[in-house]
This record gives structure tokens, sequence and C-alpha cells, in this order.
């Protein structure tokens, strides 16, 4: 009858395997794979671990940077360790995307002479101003979310009506109005961000990744008299205390930021899925130059 089973011991194939190991090897296989793939539950602890680990040293930066900051010489040692940090930078390429792989004729690539979309590093605006609060994250007591020069602008409070009330290490923003109407507008419409030295003929010198496809630079005078993706329509002096203080979060009652704006590349579709790396330029829409 069919339905019988039969009483034949299962003869090994050839190798020594029978019919039932390759099964069961199979079966062995595919749930392997499944335990490969993170289930809701592993990524929500794994994001718990990454959190708590995130807060645990947030709070170690803080209470190191406290205790530097009884010296009264603090702030002004900070600023001037902020612009030897950007200066650090300069020559560093705005962003790949603007360059061919290839062969890349474009201007940058031709004045410098060099093909920079193989460059190992490329820093936008703000990306610039972040990887140097970075940089010197120990006396500043934390590290700057991922967000563009718009979350920073809403980080920092202090705004003054004339650049003569500015220091070194300081900020420009930049609010324009972009001429394509179906390009993504910033909020508080700013565009571009770059930190002031003060160096210049003028004393109105700037460090910024002005131009896509060039590279950071030092520059004599803040002002961009005109852009080709935008009309500016206002500077806004900016002073950075705040930081200098300790303290980074939104003072925006508009815009409410993540306590953490960091970007990463989400690996699965959990809400919970964090990666280990963190994007260095915002390389996209979120940073804009001239």
């Amino acid at each position: 009858s069919p339905c019988k089973q039969s009483k034949q011991p299962l003869q090994p194939e050839q190798g020594g395997r029978t019919p039932g190991d390759k099964a069961a090897l199979v079966v062995i296989e595919d749930s392997t794979n499944e335990r490969d793939t993170p289930s809701l539950q592993n990524a929500f602890l794994l994001f718990k671990e990454r959190r708590k680990a995130q807060l645990k040293e947030a709070g170690k930066l803080k209470r190191q940077a406290e205790k530097k900051r009884n010296n009264p010489r603090f702030k002004t040692e900070l600023r001037r360790l902020f612009l030897e940090a950007a200066r650090g930078y300069l020559g560093v390429p705005y962003a790949r995307r603007f360059h061919d792989p290839e062969w890349c004729t474009c201007e940058g690539c031709e004045e410098k002479g060099e093909q920079l979309y193989h460059e190992p590093l490329f820093l936008d605006c703000c990306a610039l101003v972040r990887r140097c609060v970075a940089d010197l994250k120990e006396q500043f007591g934390f590290k700057l979310g991922g967000g563009n020069q718009s979350y920073q602008f809403d980080t920092l409070p202090v705004r003054v009506d004339s650049i003569n009330k500015l220091k070194p290490g300081d900020l420009i923003f930049y609010e324009g109005k972009y001429y394509n109407p179906a390009a993504k507008r910033p909020k508080h419409d700013m565009v571009h961000v770059e930190i002031f030295t003060g160096s210049g003929e003028k004393g109105e010198g700037t460090i910024g990744s002005r131009e896509q496809k060039k590279w950071v630079k030092e520059y004599d005078d803040y002002r961009i008299e005109k852009s080709p993706r935008w009309k500016l329509v206002s500077y806004h002096f900016v002073k950075i205390d705040t930081w200098l203080e300790g303290t980074c979060k939104s003072f925006c009652p508009v815009h409410l930021w993540p306590v953490t704006t960091a970007r990463r590349k989400t690996a699965t579709k959990s809400v919970f899925a964090l990666s280990s790396s963190e994007d260095e330029a915002a390389d996209g829409d979120d940073c804009c130059a001239p």
C-alpha cells in the first residue's frame, strides 16, 4: 500500500550520507540563513545597546569638558583649536558625486591637476563644521548630530547684527532662495555656512566648502555676491558661545530636531536598525553650496 512506510533501511549515498542526512543538511542551512536575518526583537535590543553606549559616551565627554572649562582661557583656546582644525581640512573636496569616476575634466580637477573623485574624504559646508567639532569632542563635550546647516543654526541661539561683533571661530549662515522651484527648501532657508576667521584685508575672512566642484578654502571675504543656484536673502552672524559652554540642543520652537540627528544607513527594514558608521559629509540635498 502506498500509505505504508517502507521498513527497508535507507541506503547511504556516495560519500556515506543518506538522503535523510542530505535533507537535514538543507534544513540546517536554511535555518542558518533565517538566523542571519535579525528579528525585530533583536534589532530593538541592538538599538537599546547602541543608544546606551551613545549616552554613556556623551556623559563622559561632558564630564571631561566641564573639568577643563574651569580654566578662564578655555573658550579662547577652544576657538583657536576649532579654527586650527578647520585649516587642517583645506583642500578637501566638496563631494564625490560632482566628479567623473573615469576621467573628470571639471574646473576643479583641471585647476588642481588631480582626479578628485578618488580622494578619501569629502566635506561640504555643514560637514566641515561637524567634522571640526567631532575632532574636538573632548573639549566641546559633545558631537554634533548629522543634521545640515539648518540644524547647526538652531543649536546656536546667540546671533549678532554685525560681523564686527564676531570672534574667530564664530559662524556665518547664509539664507537664500533657490531659483529652481522644485529644489528641496531647507529649514529657515539656510543654504550655506562658513567659519569666521577674522583674516583678510578687511578682517572679514572665512573658511568654508563653498564650491561644489572644488574644495575647502580660506576666503578673504565672507560675501557671496552671486550664486547660480540661489539668491541671497540675508547673512546671519552667529556666536558659538553656546557650544563653547558645552550645550548642543535645538533652541527652535518650530523645528524640533531629534535628540541625535546622525544620519545612518538602514541595513534592514527594522525601524531600530543602526549601522556602525556615520557619513562624514551630507553629500546630498542636506547641505548646499553656491
